[in-house]
Formats: structure tokens, sequence, C-alpha cells
């Protein structure tokens, strides 16, 4: 009875599936006085995810984009802001699922993990709707991160600066 229960355990990882990514973006917001929204978007999008039994919860992996992949509507601006984050030498962000916490709302979930940009390593937490409409599973998600606890100084010209907040929305599509 114990080599059964022990060959049902050890083979309990292999009912998880592995999503496979069809589409995906990040896109990030930020504002400046004077020059209104600053919204680059990286439409390359990379995952590695698993799910156990169809079970939203059980959704383990991680997430990255490489850096010089976000373009916005200056491509002066996206060039500043390559150097701004060293993208030459921090290349990917990455984001490390830890768990999936249902939240209150139909489709509303919490996925908490740990956000590695610039070469620092912070927990990050996001609102995401997670749906599955036949056969595909979409995650809706949303945070915001300071680059200051990155590391990361804003630009400013005089009196003008970059605000330090910025928000994420990501969208992946499996």
């Amino acid at each position: 009875m114990k080599k059964i229960l022990m060959i049902l355990l050890l083979a309990f990882p292999l009912l998880a599936l592995d999503l496979e990514l069809k589409s995906g973006y990040v896109a990030a917001h930020t504002e400046m006085l004077m020059d209104k929204t600053i919204d680059p978007t990286n439409n390359y999008l990379n995952a590695s995810l698993t799910i156990e039994n169809n079970d939203i919860t059980t959704i383990k992996g991680k997430f990255w984009v490489e850096m010089t992949l976000f373009s916005s509507d200056k491509s002066d601006r996206d060039k500043s802001m390559y150097e701004e984050i060293q993208a030459d030498k921090f290349k990917f962000a990455t984001f490390t699922i830890a768990d999936v916490k249902k939240a209150e709302g139909e489709d509303n979930y919490t996925i908490n993990g740990v956000l590695d940009f610039h070469g620092e390593k912070k927990e990050l937490n996001a609102n995401a709707k997670i749906t599955t409409v036949d056969g595909s599973l979409t995650i809706d998600a949303s945070s915001m991160i300071l680059m200051s606890d990155y590391g990361i100084k804003m630009p400013c010209m005089m009196f003008m600066c970059v605000r330090d907040q910025v928000d994420l929305l990501i969208k992946a599509t499996f």
C-alpha cells in the first residue's frame, strides 16, 4: 500500500500541464508634465507556465521581456529610456509567480511573485482577471512599480521630471 501511495505522490507533478503562450504584451505607463503620457509597449512577452488540473490557483512559472523591445510613439525617448534602465546591462525583466489567490469577484485573482528588474529582486503583486474560454486561458493583470525601488532615477529636464511610478499592464493568452 505504501508503494502505491508513493507512486501516486511521485506521479502527481505529471498532472501539471504546460501552458503554451499564443500572444501577449506588457504595457507601461508613466507621465511627465508637458508630455502627458509615456506609454511604451513590448509585444514580445515570453512565458513558461504550468497549471494543474485546470485549477487557476495552481499556475506556476514565469514571464519575461527583453527591455530593448519596449517602444512608444517617440523613438528618441525610447533610446533615452534604454540608457536610463541600462538595458544593455540588464537585458531582461522577469516576473516569477509565487502563488495565485482567488480574489473577490468573478474571475478576479491576485498573482504574487518576484520581479527581477535592473539587477534588483522585489516582491510584486498584480490584480488579475483570469478567464478560460473555448480552451484558451487569458490573463489580464495590472500592477505598479516605483523605479526608485529598483535603483533607477527618472530623468528630469529643468523642473519637469518623469514620474517615478510606472503602471504595468500585462495581457497573455494561452
